[in-house]
């Protein structure tokens, strides 16, 4: 052999059998120039049983044993996998190899130089730290997502990726090495007990994400597997455990193949990764169980990591698109419930205004018929005075004008109703004052007090009904809270507009009262509850002062009277 040969394959020489223990053998001719070391790597990282034996001319030269109960510090070379150092001597040798392994699977025995095996073992060492890696990034990242959404897919995935992760480490011959170098007999239970966990909980993940308890079958199927599974691992029956993932290598795609059907989110990043993993990890590792390389020169031990990390990574990415698009439902749900919330917001804005236009209503009514109570009250003077008088003349036509006002306050009322707005006139003030000198007279007479009006040549463009209804309200306002003296009606020019004004001698208004003056059914104190009145009058001079455009102005001091007035710009 020479010396630029770093490694020679002994499939491409060797004759294998079974021996009479009916382990496999496998016989290799050997021919070297000079006396070398190499090193024989098995490839595998542990075995049931392991001999080895060197000939030469005839005569047996080397011999070494490995049995299942050997501890790690008791191999010829320290190595995660089976290795042996073999001092090669020149000219024709012959290697027996005899071994058995879980499953009755094959090594893929080579023998290698030193340097070039160190080499292989730097590569292999950064590609599984690279999987190793990659796979607790998924399980990290995962978890994490199971803490902020909370769904058991995501904790069952985290198991999943745990449990696959042990399984590699053991695969590459790390755990017997560093974890528990001193227990064999765990050794080879370690790789059943692994692979068992690692086939339940990619069920249970399936179970979990994809909602197979609604599918009776498909459920019940992947229950009984997860048991027989459980029992197969207990007892470490590999070849039990084989057939049982290629079992389950047909449900998982028919879990899978339905869920896709059946439009679930992530269910064909969920088949791929099934599928990745069924390629690599069943069929090109049985493959190579069997002896068939498809690839020359790599190890069929490869296959597994990379079907398991593959799988890993669909799996993650699956879950991520569930949850963006739980993320995406949600605000979806947000939006439509958003806009619930405006059409809620919307109608109890309708309904508030249905209220407030109702109360408006109920006030013009009441406002209608405080204000008709007064042409009323006027023609029940009037009545009076005419069963004590003989001027028949006057008061006839103080009921005639009273009546008029009450007719004409009636068909306001029904203006408002079909919203139409009194039609602007030329109001003599002097007139307006002297009308409503007339009509309140009686109630100045019953209340004992001297009704005076100043007489106005002033005009003015305004609704001589709403004025008049302003007026009368002010008069008979001071006339019930004044107890004694007068009430005087007057107009006063400004600068840039008019004052209708009322003063009387009353007890005058506090700022507490004043700030309370236009609030529907709020009356004075001053006012007995005996007396008649009902809190409207000054809401509906307020009322209709602002529907003119005029302002009300309050000016009063406690004990010495109030002035109402009614500022009319020009």
């Amino acid at each position: 052999m020479s010396e630029a040969v770093q490694r020679i394959e002994l499939q491409s020489c060797q004759l294998e059998t079974r021996d009479a223990r009916g382990r496999r053998q496998l016989q290799a001719a050997l021919l070297s120039d000079v006396t070398r070391t190499l090193h024989l790597d098995l490839g595998v990282p542990d075995a049931e049983s392991v001999e080895l034996e060197l000939h030469q001319g005839g005569y047996l030269q080397t011999r070494m044993t490995l049995d299942a109960l050997a501890p790690y510090p008791a191999r010829p070379v320290a190595s995660p996998r089976l290795q042996f150092e073999l001092q090669l001597p020149s000219g024709p040798s012959e290697l027996v190899l005899r071994y058995r392994l879980h499953a009755d699977g094959r090594v893929i025995a080579r023998l290698w130089q030193a340097e070039a095996l160190r080499d292989q073992e730097q590569l292999e060492a950064v590609l599984n730290g690279a999987i190793i890696g990659v796979m607790l990034t998924l399980f990290v990242v995962v978890l994490a997502y199971r803490l902020v959404v909370g769904a058991v897919a995501y904790q069952v995935y985290a198991v999943l990726v745990a449990s696959e992760l042990m399984l590699l480490l053991q695969t590459a011959g790390y755990g017997f090495a560093y974890f528990w170098p001193d227990s064999p007999g765990w050794n080879q239970q370690a790789p059943a007990l692994f692979a068992g966990l690692a086939l339940i909980s990619h069920a249970g993940f399936a179970l979990s994400f994809l909602q197979l308890r609604s599918h009776g079958l498909l459920y019940r199927l992947h229950l009984a597997l997860m048991l027989a599974v459980l029992l197969a691992a207990l007892f470490a029956l590999y070849a039990t455990l084989v057939l049982l993932g290629l079992a389950y290598a047909l449900l998982a795609l028919w879990a899978g193949a339905h869920s896709v059907r059946a439009g679930l989110a992530g269910a064909r990043l969920y088949l791929l990764g099934t599928v990745a993993l069924i390629v690599l990890a069943l069929c090109l590792f049985g493959l190579g169980v069997l002896g068939v390389q498809l690839i020359p020169g790599v190890s069929f031990f490869v296959y597994p990591k990379l079907g398991l990390l593959i799988e890993a990574a669909f799996f993650a990415a699956a879950m991520i698109n569930r949850v963006r698009q739980h993320q995406e439902q949600l605000a979806e749900q947000r939006t439509r419930r958003l806009a619930e919330a405006e059409e809620l917001l919307q109608a109890e804005s309708q309904r508030r205004a249905a209220l407030e236009l109702a109360q408006r209503q109920q006030l013009q009514l009441a406002s209608a018929s405080h204000d008709i109570s007064q042409p009323l009250a006027s023609l029940r003077f009037a009545i009076e005075a005419l069963k004590a008088s003989a001027s028949h003349d006057a008061i006839a036509s103080h009921l005639d004008r009273t009546l008029d006002y009450a007719q004409t306050l009636l068909r306001d009322l029904m203006d408002q109703a079909r919203r139409e707005r009194p039609r602007p006139d030329t109001v003599d003030l002097g007139t307006l004052i002297a009308q409503v000198e007339q009509q309140q007279q009686g109630l100045a007479r019953q209340r004992r007090l001297r009704l005076r009006m100043r007489a106005s040549r002033v005009e003015i463009a305004a609704s001589e009904l709403l004025l008049a209804r302003i007026l009368n309200n002010l008069v008979v306002n001071a006339l019930r809270y004044t107890r004694e003296g007068q009430v005087l009606v007057g107009v006063r020019r400004r600068a840039d507009g008019i004052e209708l004004q009322v003063l009387d001698t009353g007890p005058g208004l506090s700022p507490e009262l004043q700030a309370t003056l236009g609030r529907p059914f709020v009356r004075g104190q001053q006012l007995r509850e005996d007396q008649p009145g009902h809190g409207l009058g000054l809401f509906i001079v307020k009322s209709l002062c602002a529907e003119c455009g005029f302002e009300l102005r309050v000016r009063s001091q406690p004990g010495r009277g109030s002035c109402f007035a009614v500022f009319i710009p020009h």
